[in-house]
Formats: C-alpha cells, structure tokens, sequence
C-alpha cells in the first residue's frame, strides 16, 4: 500500500472515529435523556424588611387598620358582597356538601403594589377586578383563618385573564394562608425550589401579601397569604393543547385525591381493581365543557398507564417508560421526598398529558404539613417514605428509577437541593416577613398561641410520649418554628442520599437496556471495520 494511501486511510479512520463518539453520545442521550429546559418559573430574590417602625402602630384591638397602614409586601383588598358560604363539610372523611347553598360569593379585589417601596392602603390600586370567590381546602376549611379560590372576571361576566404581580396570565388564583404553616414560609419555599429544579411545570407562581377585607368604611386585617397561580391549562400555566368538544380525545389535566362534588370522577383501573383507595379527577378539561365520549377517553387513557404501572409481569412493566415522563416523577419523587410531603402522591396530586404526548406528573402543591408538620406524627429525618405512595411504590421496583433517583439528587445537592441554598432561599423569606409577620401572629394570637385539641379552628399537633415524657409539639414561638424546620432539613437532607441505595431492596426489576456497552462496542467497531475492508479490497 502506497504512503498516500495510508494517509488517506488514517484519516479515514480518524473521520469514522469522531463520528463514532458522536454516535455514542446520540446512543447514550437516548438511554440517559438529559433533563428538559425549563422556564424556570418567575421568582426574583426577596428583598429584606429593614423597617424600624412599630408593625403594630396602624392596626386596633379588633383587627381594623388605618388609611396610614403600610407594607413592604403587596396589599390585596377584598371587597366581599355579603357572608362567605361555609358551603361543605367533612363527614367520616368525606365531603358533604350542602345542596342549597351557592359555594361562590361576589366581590371585588384591588392589589396595591408600588415595586420597590412600600405600599401603602391609600396608594392607587395596581390591579382591580370583579371576582367570584368561595373557601378552599379540605383540613383546613374548618380553620378560623379562611383560604380562598379566586375567579377573575370583567364587569361583564366574562373571564379576566391577567397577569398579577408579575406571574403568568390566568382568571384563576388561590390566595393561601393556612393556619398549618405558622412559619408562613412551607409552601413559599417548596415552589420556589422546585421552580428552580423544574420550571413552571413543577411549581406555581406565588407572591407573599397582606391581605385586607374592606367592610364598610373600615378595613379589617386579614394576615399574610401566599397568592399563586391556581393548576389549569394556559400558556403561562400548564401549556397543554386547547379541547376541542368535536373530538373524543383531548390533552387532560387529572388530580389524585378524594372524593370531591366539584370534579368529573374517574373509575380507572386504579380504583376499580384495588390497587389505588383514592379518587382520580378531571381538572381539565372542564365539567361544563367535558363531553362524556371525552370523558370515558381520559379515563380508558389513564387506566392504560396504571396497567402498566401496577403489573407483575416484567415484559409489560418494563414498557413504563412509554408512557410517563420519567425525568418529571423523579424531580417529584425527590421534592416531595426532600421536604418531608407525605400528603403528596395520594392527596392533591396533579397529572397532565398532551395530546399524542406522555403522562407528567406535577406540579407539586400544598407543603402545609411538610417539614416535620403532620398532625400525627413526628417525622423521622433518617428514613424515606415517599417509595410507598400511589406509582412510587410501583416505579422504586426498578432499579433503574432508583439508578435515576440517587444520580439526580446528587446533582441537586450540588445546586437547588444543598443544605447553603436552601437555607439562603429560607432566611430571604424571613427578613422579607420580618415586620408582616408579627402582624400575622397579633391577628392570629389565639390561634397561635394555643394551638390545642381543644381550638377546633386552629391546626394542632398531636402530642407523644417517649420514654416515659410527654413531648408537645406545638410551640408558640415563630424563631424556634423556623429552627424546627431548619432541623429538620438539615438531618433529612443528609440522609437522603443513603437511603436511596437501601430502595435496591424493593427492586424486582431492572429495565436498563441489556448489554448496553456490548451493542455500543459493536456499532463503533462495525463503522471502523467494514469501510476499512472495503479500502482494503481495493488495493
């Protein structure tokens, strides 16, 4: 073989070899996707309260406020055309709800919002709408403070669809103040995190506000609510396909709970072959404009995804991947996990599927009760519990999701996830609530401050004996809530990671692909080996 032949070979060679990396990261992108852009959500850093006034000088006795009350925090005015309807109950765990009552009562809102300084109660509205408003909330409907759902309209009766304190367009808004939270703080910094981890796909938008119900000529305080972005289709929500009632198929929105009056139910294979207690709903699309045909279509779709899920047998079970969105149920999997949200993936629980597209879950809601704040129990940092819910239990039975599970949190204790940023992202909130928060605590200091059995309108944490000492739980101090928070992060976070290996104890599975290497090494020698033949038998 001639010199120039040679050469003309190496550098074919070296040509088919860079070709052949390219062909193996395509290969591995394919086994191992990366994880998907995200809009990263809307939230900006929180700026520190440096206030030394008073936070009480503007509020009475009973609650009233003064046209002087002012704040760092947006101000939200609710003007609320009679008595809010106490429209269900909860009776053995299930809803009631009373036939003759309407759940929504009118109104009008107002957000004052001056940007960078405070805001003041005499200050020019940024925002004013008509609204339809009702309670919210399973546990706590019953709580003395109220959380509302809000419903945006113009004067004419029509949707209002707005954007609000710099958050995506939507009629719908939740306005979250639950008594469960006395460090105000949960949810605020789950979404936030989470949005960091998965965009506006894993999160809600929320702004912290002080809210105030205009009656009469007086201004009554309210407290500090969370406002966010309630779960529905839009392009700055969930940007799933427009319905279209002509076809039976349609894109949906399903949430796992219980049983509620208020949502189209599903008997999906879940429920009707025991493997699932709770309720699947339709969120999207609506019952108003939800055809039966669609309706039987998204339940069918659905079922298709618990066969698959909950079977035994390996050849269909390994198929899972086909169906859900991997990448979204182990970012759930391990927000959920991180912050001690047990309530998730049985309860409140949001799903969504484009049209021709796969199952994602999320995004994650309602952290009321997490970091170490069930009502019955004390939580365990060393452990994991999340591996039980509802298709957790069913995906920690592949050794590839567990595979999955420990790289990605690794990753993410590197960046959203580490102990600094947390705890970073935690301090900003409470210097941002420095002054809000002891308004909240003197609107709610009965509450607060005797959080008790005997309080039916308060949230209360069930005391426990250990070694031989009763341990309250509850505590009527905010600055020991965010140091039992802190704890329990800290611990929890540290465990994590270890924990995750013990769950190759629950594999029965393993749906990597088989002899990956072997059938890589036999693509890259294929591409080397035949051209060179070929050059060779011309020679």
């Amino acid at each position: 073989m001639s010199r120039k032949k040679r050469i003309r070979n190496m550098a074919l060679i070296g040509l088919l070899c860079i070709l052949g990396l390219y062909l193996l990261g395509a290969v591995r992108l394919a086994f191992n996707p990366e994880k998907q852009q995200n809009n990263g959500g809307n939230y900006e850093s929180l700026p520190k309260d440096v206030s030394l006034e008073d936070p009480l000088k503007n509020i009475n006795e009973v609650f009233q406020v003064t046209e002087e009350f002012h704040t760092n925090l947006p101000i939200v005015v609710l003007t609320i055309d009679g008595e809010v309807s106490d429209y269900k109950w909860f009776q053995d765990g299930q809803e009631q709800v009373a036939k003759s009552e309407e759940p929504y009562t009118t109104g009008t809102i107002q957000i004052i919002d001056e940007g960078d300084s405070d805001n003041y109660l005499n200050d020019q509205p940024s925002y004013k709408s008509d609204l339809e408003l009702k309670k919210r909330g399973h546990t706590s409907f019953s709580y003395d403070k109220p959380q509302y759902l809000l419903k945006m309209s113009n004067s004419d009766g029509t949707e209002n669809k707005t954007e609000i304190l710099g958050m995506g367009e939507g009629d719908e808004w939740i306005l979250n103040g639950s008594m469960a939270d006395k460090s105000m703080i949960r949810n605020y910094l789950a979404y936030r995190i989470a949005s960091e981890i998965g965009g506006g796909k894993m999160a809600p938008d929320s702004r912290f506000c002080e809210v105030i119900v205009k009656e009469g000529e007086s201004y009554r305080y309210q407290g500090v609510y969370l406002l966010q972005e309630a779960i529905a289709r839009g392009e700055s929500r969930i940007a799933i396909d427009k319905y279209r009632e002509k076809k039976a198929y349609s894109s949906y929105i399903v949430r796992r709970d219980r049983f509620t009056n208020f949502d189209p139910m599903l008997n999906t294979y879940g429920r009707t072959s025991g493997k699932s207690k709770e309720w699947i709903g339709v969120k999207f699309p609506s019952e108003g404009k939800l055809t039966e045909e669609t309706k039987q279509y998204i339940a069918k779709d659905f079922s298709r995804i618990e066969q698959v899920l909950y079977s035994s047998e390996e050849a269909e079970y390994k198929a899972y991947d086909r169906y859900i969105e991997v990448d979204s149920f182990v970012d759930y999997f391990l927000i959920n996990e991180f912050f001690g949200n047990y309530d998730a993936g049985e309860h409140s629980t949001y799903m969504y599927k484009n049209t021709g597209e796969k199952l994602w879950i999320g995004p994650v809601w309602d952290f009321d009760q997490a970091m170490n704040n069930y009502f019955q129990d004390e939580m365990k940092p060393n452990t994991l519990a999340f591996q039980t819910q509802p298709f957790f239990a069913e995906l920690s039975k592949d050794r590839r999701f567990i595979d999955l599970l420990k790289e990605r949190y690794a990753e993410l204790r590197k960046t959203s996830l580490s102990e600094e940023h947390v705890i970073e992202v935690m301090t900003e909130a409470v210097d941002y609530l420095k002054s809000a928060r002891e308004r909240e605590w003197y609107r709610w200091a009965e509450n607060y401050q005797d959080s008790s059995f005997n309080n039916p309108g308060s949230y209360y944490l069930q005391d426990y004996v250990k070694n031989g000492l009763i341990i309250r739980r509850s505590n009527d101090d905010y600055d020991q809530e965010i140091y039992n928070i802190k704890t329990y992060l800290h611990k929890h976070g540290r465990a994590i990671q270890g924990e995750l290996t013990k769950l190759y104890e629950l594999s029965k599975f393993n749906t990597s692909i088989k002899n990956e290497n072997e059938l890589l090494l036999l693509v890259i020698m294929s591409l080397f080996l035949v051209p060179s033949i070929l050059i060779n038998r011309r020679v």
